[in-house]
């Protein structure tokens, strides 16, 4: 009975969202967070839909990006429920894509149908400055010295290796750490550097 409220809701009341790399739009409910719940740089939004979604799934709405932030491990009663925060920021990479072949010659190297190709993107992200200065041995370490950069875990940023460098805002930066530890998005950790 409450899931055919809810559905019925979500028909009457919701918004078109597109999911990941889909062509056919959703309905979808969207509210802000509350204040006190708010990280006062981003323009969080939660999400309440009839379709499954998960951490690191984008939706697309009104031409911004979002990412789906939070963990949904299952279905909340009636509704999947997340928290989705805009990727604004733009990460500018060059990766290879997978080819595709059915045989091999002789000696194992693949005849290529469609041969890789390298391509060259601006990756949608959530960038921020990291933290407060802290000291590193006898420096001191300012904040916008160090960014963090946030993006679903594809096969696009899985080729985005550490000790990388990388342009954001005409500033080049270094990757020194990724952070795997929560799945279904990538969060890399760079710091300014000169350019090569």
């Amino acid at each position: 009975m409450l899931s055919n409220d809810f559905n019925y809701i979500i028909k009457q009341f919701g918004v078109d969202v597109i999911l990941n790399d889909e062509t056919k739009t959703r309905k979808a409910l969207l509210s802000s967070r509350r204040l006190k719940d708010l990280e006062v740089n981003f323009d969080d939004r939660v999400i309440h839909t009839n379709f499954p979604i998960k951490r690191g799934d984008t939706i697309k709405y009104n031409d911004v990006i979002y990412l789906v932030y939070s963990d949904v491990q299952n279905k909340r009663g009636h509704e999947y429920k997340a928290i989705i925060r805009p990727m604004n920021n733009k990460f500018k990479f060059t990766y290879w894509t997978e080819g595709y072949f059915e045989e091999t010659d002789p000696v194992g190297n693949p005849i290529w149908i469609i041969p890789p190709q390298q391509v060259t993107e601006d990756l949608p992200c959530i960038a921020y400055q990291e933290g407060s200065p802290t000291i590193v041995g006898y420096w001191i370490r300012q904040p916008e010295e160090r960014i963090k950069v946030i993006m679903p875990d594809n096969y696009i940023t899985q080729q985005i290796e550490i000790n990388t460098k990388h342009q954001l805002y005409n500033r080049h930066y270094k990757i020194v750490d990724i952070n795997l530890l929560q799945p279904g998005i990538r969060i890399f950790t760079m710091e300014w550097t000169t350019p090569d």
